[in-house]
């Protein structure tokens, strides 16, 4: 076979490898994507579009995420519709993508020298198929490519516009430092996280300056671009901001905070049991001192500062007011992913790289199927005769069925109040029992979607002969609310909601006297 020939079946061979794996990423996080009833926040994003663009960017200004995610889903469901599987979808094709980056990203980074002054790197394609690979299979990417939020659409902004910067640095042109500005204030514009990781890339940037002894003025001008892009959104940016450090729910990190989120980066689920955690944390220590020795400055640096530099300033900023969250890490999670892949790849010897690849992939593979288990859903491995209804979608189905159109809807906690908004198909209007005015009520409990209309301070005005539904949750530290003594109960059930630590969901149907 003569060089053009193998160098031909070589590529085709990578290609097909690569839609292997996206064909598998796809699978793994369409895999029983619709068995979990929308929860809290997803509700947001199917609330959100329903209202005009103008109500819509109003209510977005009065929640604390920007407004990117919010925009392409309303354009999706234009087209697709905002069915549970049409949102989750779209969170599903950006995991896919994420994983496409991915591999874009790694085989840009680990360049292997040119053979030659002058010519052209061919990338590191093998490092770039196992980077993509454990992005595929990873849980924690997985678990949040099953909700319809904005967080796949933030890992792809983040992976594509670190391909591009590395991109625009190497071929300085300005189109590609134009492309690279976009996506940086797409990401900005789509969770304010995603500041951490252009955090790191800006640092990286500095730091080619500095050894480079020049400062790239076309690098300049796409952060000054990013910046005129983010304008128009930073008044509403800094009322958000303001918001948050008033009154937030996130509770404070303590010192397992971080194997915790460790753990969860590289098998989702939970990670509660301390030895583990120690374990985990010495694993990822030595992991990163390994990949560390093994490859050369300077994208050591933008890997490391990756993952290092979004926990570093949520631990700094959280002594003010706390904001760090497990699954605000999905961002740094992407660089951990591929630090993992690329200290595997540096093994010197193949069959204990080998083996330990396939071992790290079984283990990721295992533990999806065991993270469907503690949700309680049915899966091929585990719970396989089992399969609980999720607990919002059985209430309301419940309710949807047995509700007449004189009958009362009343929901006992915001946290359940606009998931059954999203399920409710009766004509009634459920309102939300509080026990005072919109005001009063903490801006995270859901304001930026509710009006004093939508509210029930006291439940005595009700008309005798009504028919009331009260709809409650044990989660959430909830409770049933009291009710008037001539209330008389016909019937309550129960469903278990998913995950289990939301508690159980009950339906209470009663009969004013």
């Amino acid at each position: 076979m003569s060089k053009s020939k193998e160098i031909i079946t070589r590529d085709n061979s990578g290609i097909f490898k690569l839609l292997g794996i996206l064909i598998l990423g796809g699978l793994l996080r369409f895999y029983n994507n619709t068995a979990v009833a929308l929860w809290h926040d997803e509700a947001f994003s199917a609330l959100y579009i329903k209202y005009s663009w103008s109500e819509m960017m109003h209510r977005i200004g009065l929640d604390v995420h920007p407004p990117l995610y919010y925009w392409v889903l309303r354009l999706w469901s234009y087209v697709f519709g905002d069915g549970l599987l049409s949102l989750r979808f779209l969170s599903i094709l950006f995991g896919v993508l994420t994983i496409y980056a991915g591999y874009l990203f790694v085989k840009k980074a680990f360049n292997p020298p040119a053979p030659q002054a002058g010519a052209l790197r061919a990338g590191n394609p093998k490092l770039a198929l196992i980077a993509a690979f454990f992005l595929a299979i990873n849980p924690f990417q997985i678990q949040y490519s099953l909700e319809a939020r904005m967080y796949t659409l933030g890992t792809f902004l983040v992976l594509i516009s670190t391909w591009l910067l590395l991109k625009a640095l190497e071929d300085n042109k300005y189109s590609t430092w134009a492309w690279y500005g976009v996506a940086t204030a797409a990401g900005l514009l789509t969770h304010y996280y995603i500041v951490f990781s252009i955090m790191a890339q800006g640092l990286y940037v500095l730091y080619l300056f500095i050894r480079n002894r020049k400062i790239n003025y076309k690098a300049v001008g796409s952060y000054i671009l990013a910046a005129i892009l983010f304008l128009p959104w930073l008044p509403t940016f800094l009322i958000q901001i303001k918001r948050v450090t008033s009154a937030f729910w996130i509770p404070e990190p303590d010192r397992w905070s971080v194997p915790s989120t460790i753990f969860k980066m590289i098998f989702g689920g939970q990670g509660n049991d301390h030895l583990t955690l120690i374990v985990i944390l010495i694993v990822a220590i030595f992991v990163i001192y390994y990949f560390f020795k093994e490859t050369k400055p300077p994208i050591r640096w933008l890997i490391i500062s990756g993952v290092a530099i979004p926990f570093l300033a949520a631990i700094l900023l959280s002594f003010k007011q706390a904001i760090y969250l497990d699954r605000y890490f999905v961002f740094a999670s992407l660089f951990f992913t591929i630090l993992i892949a690329a200290a595997l790849f540096y093994v010197p010897k193949y069959t204990t790289r080998r083996t330990l690849t396939i071992v790290f992939a079984l283990i990721s593979l295992i533990l999806f199927f065991k993270n469907w288990q503690d949700l309680g859903v049915k899966n091929l491995i585990f719970n396989r005769q089992v399969n609980y209804k999720p607990g919002m979608a059985a209430a309301a189905e419940f309710i949807n069925d047995g509700a007449q159109s004189t009958d009362k809807i009343y929901v006992g906690s915001s946290f359940i109040y606009f998931t059954f908004k999203y399920y409710n198909q009766t004509e009634i209007r459920p309102l939300l029992y509080s026990s005072g005015s919109l005001e009063t009520i903490p801006h995270f409990s859901g304001t930026a979607i509710l009006t004093n209309d939508d509210l029930i301070l006291d439940f005595k005005p009700t008309e005798k002969n009504s028919n009331v539904w009260l709809l409650w949750t044990t989660g959430f530290s909830g409770s049933k609310p009291n009710v008037p003594g001539n209330w008389s109960i016909v019937t309550e059930k129960q469903w278990t909601d998913t995950p289990g630590f939301k508690g159980e969901i009950i339906v209470t149907e009663y009969r004013v006297d």
